[in-house]
């Protein structure tokens, strides 16, 4: 056996190194097991296959040689997954770390790295200070892509109907912006294009692209509204002058009806099939009827009208109403007017008063008074949830109905429930049909030879999107009415007279003597207050 073959010897053992690896060789017994561990501390390079063949040749010594270990790399290298980071581990012997032999090992570092690939990142300082056996080391780091910025989406903002009461000394003022009004060519939307991104450089020297920025949809009614592209911006303008609206989360402009004086006998009765506005009034005896939002901007009201009616939308009586016991107003949504006398009011939202409601018979969801000093006396008010106002009746003790129909605050919150599913489900569902829709719109081959297929995604990403519209919708009515008190509330702000007559789920209480601020509601079958 040649002598440089020989890596350990002594009188219990001999450890031997051969082509194909490592080899033990015992005499006698006497060498424990730790010994031996010592002697492998010494040659890292040795890589243990067989514990067994060491065991044996030390328990039960004399043996004959037993393969036990392999040649270890001396320079392993490994690339990360994304080969944005190269590590090496040495094993070598302890003296290549210094000396002319640290050089040597240096430059077989290098070579062993190219070829591996590793052309990129090399770090000098780990080369020249940080080497050492048996651990990983990031010896190269590559330029990580910087991902693109989606684009930014600005749509025009439908202000939130907000009733405002403004005193000026003499008269108190019910202001309300019910209608957004734009004129041909005014803004409506922008989106700013995204960016690409800026792409990486791996260890090996290769690009790694970068994923550009989303694209984000402009959803608009291209009847009504055109878009331009300038500077890197894409911009939504009117193409008519209307009212703006959404259908969804789809921005359009719709027919806007403006009268300028009265609907009188110039105008005759109205039946539109958008927005209205009418500037001064509506004659006694007229009628106003439209499918969305009517305001009615004269600061003298209205008086004895026929009727006055929004299909799917709400209505604005800025001047208040002066019904003669003759005037019926309805809308689909809510209706705002700053008073209400003797009119019958009906509507399937909240009704807003400014500041008094006196012998009306008013049905709808809510009734809520806003002035401090308002009133309702007289007449009667039906609703489903509650009823607010600072004063109830009069001091003559005027006969005044305040019902409330109730509702059920567990199945609510069943429903609720529910609604928060159905929402989780769609939302999924509108995911999946995102990425169909990815998949198909981006091959443009596949999108001509079947604009059947085109029209199916669009649809079905449409429906899915008005359901879940209406779902969230239903999400926040139910979330508002389960802040009611009870299961049915009537807020007295500041007093009640006796002569009005309270009813929550059919429970009634009559005010026999004044009530100072108190809330009556329903809870456990009976009514409370607090």
């Amino acid at each position: 056996m040649a002598q440089d073959n020989i890596v350990y010897f002594s009188s219990y053992i001999s450890v031997i190194k051969e082509t194909d690896g490592f080899y033990i060789e015992s005499y006698k017994k006497g060498m424990s097991v730790e010994e031996f561990n010592k002697i492998l501390g010494e040659h890292p390079e040795i890589k243990i296959t067989s514990f067994m063949a060491i065991k044996n040749s030390i328990l039960f010594a004399p043996k004959p040689p037993a393969k036990f270990g392999e040649l270890k790399d001396r320079i392993s290298i490994e690339l990360s997954s994304d080969e944005l980071k190269a590590y090496i581990k040495l094993c070598v012997e302890e003296r290549e770390f210094s000396g002319d032999a640290r050089i040597k090992l240096m430059e077989e570092i290098v070579e062993s790295l190219e070829k591996a690939g590793v052309v990129y990142g090399v770090k000098q300082d780990v080369l020249l200070n940080e080497l050492c056996n048996n651990k990983q080391i990031l010896i190269a780091e590559g330029i990580p892509p910087e991902n693109g910025e989606d684009s930014v989406v600005k749509m025009y903002e439908i202000k939130k109907a907000t009733p405002e009461i403004k005193e000026d000394g003499k008269v108190d003022h019910y202001e309300l912006n019910l209608i957004n009004r734009v004129e041909v060519g005014d803004w409506l939307g922008e989106r700013i294009d995204p960016k690409p991104g800026v792409e990486g450089k791996s260890v090996k020297g290769n690009p790694i692209p970068a994923v550009p920025g989303k694209k984000h949809p402009l959803h608009y009614d291209k009847n009504t509204v055109k878009e331009e592209h300038k500077n890197g911006v894409t911009y939504l303008f009117a193409l008519r002058s209307g009212a703006v609206h959404y259908e969804g989360d789809k921005i359009s402009v719709s027919n806007h009806l403006e009268i300028e004086g009265d609907l009188d006998f110039k105008t005759g009765n109205v039946d539109f099939d958008g927005f209205v506005s009418v500037k001064g009034t509506v004659a006694d005896g007229f009628s106003l009827v439209s499918n969305q939002d009517i305001e009615i901007l004269g600061v003298y009201g209205i008086g004895s009208v026929k009727e006055v009616i929004s299909r799917e939308g709400s209505i604005y009586i800025k001047g208040g109403i002066a019904g003669k016991n003759r005037t019926i107003i309805k809308a689909k949504k809510d209706i705002y007017s700053k008073f209400i006398s003797d009119a019958t009011i009906i509507c399937e939202g909240s009704v807003h008063v400014g500041l008094y409601c006196i012998n009306s018979n008013i049905t709808a969801k809510e009734v809520i008074i806003d002035s401090p000093k308002g009133q309702i006396s007289g007449g009667s008010i039906q609703c489903e949830t509650k009823v607010m106002s600072p004063i109830l009746g009069s001091p003559s003790e005027k006969r005044t109905i305040i019902s409330v129909k109730g509702f059920n605050r567990n199945k609510l919150k069943e429903r609720l429930q529910e609604v928060i599913n159905s929402i989780e489900t769609i939302k999924n569902e509108l995911v999946k049909v995102k990425f169909e829709a990815m998949n198909y719109f981006g091959n443009e081959q596949q999108k001509k030879a079947d604009s059947f297929k085109a029209d199916g995604i669009k649809q079905r990403f449409n429906r899915i999107k008005d359901e879940l519209q209406k779902l969230e919708e239903e999400k926040i009515s139910i979330a508002n009415v389960l802040r009611t008190r009870g299961e049915g509330e009537i807020a007295i702000l500041k007093k009640a007279y006796p002569g009005v007559v309270l009813e929550i789920k059919n429970i009634i209480k009559e005010i026999d003597r004044p009530v100072i601020n108190t809330t009556f509601f329903v809870q456990d079958g009976d009514i409370k207050d607090i």
